[in-house]
């Protein structure tokens, strides 16, 4: 395209690549907003007397495995608690047999399985305080109440609902308590049920005196493969609070901001308490999966938590993410009605019925989430059993914005679900992700056929009038507008609209990031080999990387390099360009592509190169064969 015609579509094509760029960048480097919330260097009571919860020592573990259909969860009667948790291989969910095949774990291995919980399990857990300050273990990491060994029940309330109940005395302070956790795992569903309530035993009010702390669970791995910020920035965690979403950083990056340039320090730990009861749902993602916690409402108003306590820059081990906060926390004596909590409660309206003036116990009620990071996955695969279980007959539809890493890929969602169900489908005849990318890069090049033999002709047509155009250029130099005047004349005498040749370009750009966020963030590709050097069409085909000096962890990736010889070449092809800016910018437009392929996972480079490639082939044979129109 010429330069000459200024056309606010053509001459604004590099500058809008270049911000779509850009924006992916940012998507890459610095996935979410950051907190705003004041940072505190600890806990909100005095540590120099760690007192916790005590409890009886003794009896034996024991545990307990339920299969609910999509996930496996290994539940032990020490710490009434979640210790790990499987998501399982399906049709949807393709866990790559390289990672299953090496794996130590029997159940991944034989059950083909994935434990996603880095083998930190979920807590459901009370705690006293969150940060020891050097005085011993951190209670965020490991509560207290983790050690203990709880009573279980377990029954089968009704029909796909299976029910394993925790209960444990407790006391603080010489003043008697009860803990009772009930875990109910719908069949067929990666959503869960968790109620855990904390009770009053005595006829005298309980008073803490000070905020008492309720973890859920930690991060979700699988772990990062590599310490790289691109690896590090697809783990990260999420809080909505006071009725707004915040997204943070994952491993080890709380003070890192874009570049890897730091954010300043922003103490141990961040909290979110300036507005009583809008704790709403907390989770985190890693690169392929999710977790959440969602706290849904009970008919008591003092179930609902006053805030939480973030770690700004938790360990790789990820045990120690965040947990919830009550403050001031006080229970009324206790009264003498039961609190139907009645084990195998059918619905689980009559499971957490608390009279509203209620206040010697506290109910969290909770639906929790385990699965896949896609659109599909977070669905009910029964509304029937999972509606009179939460009482929705869907999940709760905002929660799909905490699905994506960031609100501008979710734009695309539904793009990028059909390209995942067409490299499904086109996998499945081929037998292999990389040549399922080639043939859907070729099937789009044929969809695409009309606008691309437009843009052939556009510039077949405008290389005609090259010489025309240069006596304009030269004639007019001094005199802009006229020479803008003369090359809309010649245009339109050759009936020539440079805007087409740009369209095929403008129409990919969508395409493109939807491309970016399935094979980023879709699990098929993952370990997933295609040729000779490249072993992982999740990540860059690396063929060697260089630790000299100074220079440490440069990666030298065979790909991108193809990709920028395939790019220039199409710019020279389809660019017509006599003013020397343009001409510079011809030749920059690869090399500044290469900046952002080069460490983009190697199936949407070979997606690229494979496009830039037919448009060449497709260019030089217009070139040869195409009639010029006058």
């Amino acid at each position: 395209m010429s330069q000459e015609n200024k056309s606010p579509l053509t001459s604004l094509l590099p500058i809008v690549i270049l911000g779509v760029g850009a924006v992916l960048m940012m998507q890459i480097l610095d996935p979410g907003k950051k907190p705003e919330q004041k940072p505190v260097p600890g806990p909100s009571q005095s540590t120099s007397s760690l007192s916790d919860f005590e409890f009886q020592a003794g009896g034996e573990a024991r545990s307990i495995e339920v299969d609910a259909g999509p996930n496996i969860y290994i539940l032990n009667t020490q710490g009434g608690r979640i210790e790990r948790v499987y998501v399982k291989h399906s049709d949807s969910v393709r866990l790559p047999d390289a990672v299953l095949n090496e794996s130590a774990d029997a159940i991944e291995k034989d059950r083909r399985a994935l434990e996603v919980t880095l083998g930190n399990g979920m807590d459901f857990q009370p705690h006293i305080y969150y940060s020891a300050g050097g005085q011993g273990a951190e209670p965020l990491a490991h509560p207290r109440l983790n050690d203990a060994i709880f009573k279980v029940e377990e029954s089968t309330p009704a029909t796909g609902v299976r029910e394993v109940r925790f209960t444990l005395p407790v006391e603080f302070k010489k003043h008697r308590l009860e803990l009772i956790k009930v875990f109910r795992f719908l069949e067929k569903e990666s959503f869960f049920h968790q109620i855990t309530v904390i009770r009053n035993l005595e006829n005298r009010p309980f008073t803490l005196g000070g905020d008492l702390f309720f973890k859920p669970f930690a991060g979700v791995g699988p772990g990062p493969e590599s310490d790289s910020s691109r690896e590090m920035a697809y783990f990260g965690r999420f809080i909505n609070y006071n009725d707004s979403l915040s997204r943070l950083p994952g491993y080890g990056a709380g003070g890192s901001g874009w570049f890897g340039c730091s954010g300043g320090d922003k103490g141990p730990f961040t909290l979110y308490l300036e507005a009583p009861d809008t704790l709403s749902y907390f989770g985190a993602h890693s690169r392929y999966f999710i977790m959440y916690t969602r706290f849904l409402s009970t008919d008591s108003k003092l179930s609902s938590l006053d805030g939480a306590v973030v770690t700004n820059n938790p360990s790789l081990k990820s045990d120690a993410f965040y947990t919830g906060i009550y403050k001031n926390f006080t229970l009324a004596a206790a009264h003498d009605a039961d609190l139907q909590l009645k084990p195998g409660a059918a619905r689980v309206t009559d499971l957490v019925k608390l009279d509203q003036a209620r206040t010697d116990a506290v109910v969290i009620n909770m639906q929790v989430f385990a699965g896949l990071r896609a659109d599909d996955q977070h669905v009910f695969n029964d509304p029937s059993v999972a509606s009179g279980e939460f009482g929705e007959e869907a999940p709760e539809s905002a929660m799909r914005d905490v699905i994506y890493s960031s609100t501008f890929l979710a734009l695309f969602a539904k793009i990028r679900d059909g390209i995942i169900w067409l490299l499904r489908f086109v996998e499945a005849y081929v037998g292999n992700y990389g040549y399922a990318i080639i043939i859907i890069a070729v099937g789009w090049k044929l969809v695409t056929y009309p606008l691309n033999q437009m843009q052939a002709k556009t510039m077949k047509k405008m290389n005609a009038l090259k010489p025309e155009m240069d006596v304009i250029n030269e004639k007019y130099k001094d005199d802009p507008n006229e020479r803008q005047k003369k090359i809309m004349e010649v245009y339109k005498k050759h009936k020539i609209n440079p805007a087409k040749g740009c369209l095929p370009i403008l129409i990919q750009i969508p395409i493109f990031i939807a491309l970016y966020s399935a094979f980023t963030e879709s699990i098929e590709l993952w370990h997933s080999p295609f040729i000779l050097w490249m072993h992982d069409l999740s990540e860059p085909d690396t063929v060697y990387t260089l630790n000299f000096w100074i220079i440490q962890g440069f990666t030298f990736n065979i790909l991108p390099l193809i990709m920028v010889v395939s790019q220039f070449a199409q710019q020279k092809l389809t660019t017509v360009a006599s003013d020397p800016q343009q001409k510079m910018l011809m030749y920059m437009m690869p090399f500044i592509m290469i900046f952002f392929f080069w460490s983009m996972p190697s199936g949407v480079t070979l997606y690229w190169t494979v496009q830039n490639i037919i448009s060449v082939l497709w260019q030089l044979a217009a070139n040869r064969f195409a009639k010029v129109e006058d």
